[in-house]
């Protein structure tokens, strides 16, 4: 199935010189919570000008585009996203078309977006949770531990090496704080809620 995604794509989207892109696999799947009904969430990252680009769902894909400066300007910001795709194997990549180049990743500079995200996130999960959407928040709330893990466990590796993640990197790094994220929240009241994301976050 991934090996035909891209070309899927490009016949979909009519996207200009389709050897031109690199495409990942980000969401659901690459985290490995995704059900049978979960989109596929793919990032495409183009070696064009970004006027070419725009981002777009359709069917059961949802797509986000960048030019291969934004790229980078967002994965030396910090973003996990952009940080993730840049440090994942060529073997990882449902397409690879460019080498990225030596780009530096900042620990700190992830660790300062995900605060800033964190509180984000957090009012956004709070707004679904008013509304009686405890799913859509609850998955949020999930998110957020995700994203600890992961710049847990970069910011110790990246002290000691070059990194390069696989799919399975990425898994395995998750699940080991899936647990943490209790369905039974579902059934809690926000401030109980947040207290209990806060104690979970303490743990990592």
């Amino acid at each position: 199935a991934h090996s035909n995604l891209p070309a899927h794509l490009f016949k979909s989207f009519h996207l200009p010189n389709p050897n031109s892109y690199n495409v990942y696999l980000v969401g659901s799947r690459l985290w490995g919570t995704n059900t049978d009904k979960s989109d596929w969430d793919v990032l495409i990252v183009g070696d064009v000008s970004s006027e070419q680009l725009s981002s777009l769902h359709k069917s059961q894909y949802d797509i986000k585009l960048l030019d291969r400066q934004q790229f980078i300007a967002r994965a030396k910001q910090g973003s996990i996203i952009e940080v993730i795709c840049a440090l994942m194997r060529k073997e990882d990549m449902l397409q690879c078309a460019f080498n990225i180049g030596d780009l530096s990743v900042d620990s700190d500079a992830i660790k300062i977006w995900l605060q800033e995200r964190q509180v984000k996130d957090l009012a956004k999960a709070e707004k679904f949770w008013q509304k009686g959407n405890r799913q859509s928040g609850w998955k949020i709330l999930r998110h957020i531990l995700h994203s600890r893990a992961l710049y847990n466990h970069l910011a110790d590796v990246l002290r000691e090496q070059q990194v390069t993640l696989s799919i399975e990197d990425v898994q395995t790094i998750i699940r080991s704080v899936t647990y943490l994220c209790d369905k039974s929240w579902m059934q809690l009241d926000w401030s109980d809620v947040y207290t209990a994301v806060i104690d979970a976050l303490a743990q990592l």
